[in-house]
């Protein structure tokens, strides 16, 4: 694995998503769309592994995720581990802004997602499964990122989180091509509404708003190197923590930080 610090410093800019003023309707169309191109191109395929290790270490086979937005990838990751390792789990989605649409969805595929707004800093003391995060501890600064290592660590659950973005100057300039990625993929999204229609096609909201958060989330990437410092710095008995990368044939690298307790 490559620990070499990136040329470019962190940026802590800001997200419209992370925004608590800004719209849901308008963040329903950047994470559905997430939810689209992750799920159709198999991006995190490579975190099934993952997920399994880390499920021998839990204490029964239910995902917590944090950060679900328009879904993510978790349902057909689901699909993955009972095919590929025979683990038949149980998943909850969850969300700071609950998108009450994907919710509907995620329950006739048989994942749960609570409405009920869950704040990845503070995971309420119900929710006991193994943690997990795509493309989302980028959201939080270094010295929060740790607080939700070190929150699962404390409690004693498994945590996996996954990014498919990295801070290098190639990943950066790769946003440009985000704004083409929102038109192509836009008719693959269900339900394909009249108001996602305007705002893609006539009015380019959508194109604009999710190649911004794309930019910013390339730019607060936590590095290999920096995820290992945050681990090193957590290091006791009875928890181990590992920092990756991960491959699918055909799909592109993902970074992964992977605690659990040793059982």
């Amino acid at each position: 694995m490559d620990d070499t610090p990136s040329l470019l410093p962190r940026l802590h800019l800001f997200e419209f998503t992370d925004q608590d003023w800004f719209p849901n309707a308008l963040r329903d169309l950047a994470t559905d769309y997430l939810h689209t191109l992750s799920t159709r191109m198999g991006l995190f395929d490579a975190a099934t592994e993952i997920l399994a290790r880390g499920l021998l270490s839990a204490q029964g086979p239910e995902l917590v995720d944090l950060g679900s937005g328009g879904r993510g990838p978790l349902p057909r990751l689901r699909q993955l581990l009972a095919e590929q390792h025979g683990v038949d789990a149980r998943v909850v989605l969850t969300d700071k802004f609950p998108n009450a649409q994907a919710a509907a969805r995620a329950r006739a595929e048989g994942v749960d997602y609570l409405e009920r707004s869950v704040d990845a800093l503070q995971v309420p003391a119900d929710l006991r499964g193994m943690r997990t995060l795509f493309n989302a501890l980028h959201h939080f600064r270094p010295e929060e990122a740790r607080a939700v290592l070190a929150d699962a660590q404390a409690r004693g659950v498994p945590i996996a989180a996954f990014e498919t973005v990295r801070r290098t100057p190639p990943a950066v300039l790769s946003m440009l091509l985000v704004p083409l990625l929102v038109l192509i993929f836009t008719p693959m999204i269900r339900p394909l509404t009249p108001l996602r229609l305007l705002l893609t096609y006539v009015v380019p909201v959508a194109p604009l708003v999710i190649f911004w958060d794309g930019l910013v989330s390339a730019l607060r990437t936590h590095q290999p190197d920096e995820l290992r410092r945050m681990t090193d710095s957590l290091a006791r008995d009875g928890y181990t923590w590992e920092v990756g990368e991960a491959k699918a044939r055909g799909k592109p690298a993902i970074t992964y930080v992977l605690g659990r307790p040793r059982r």
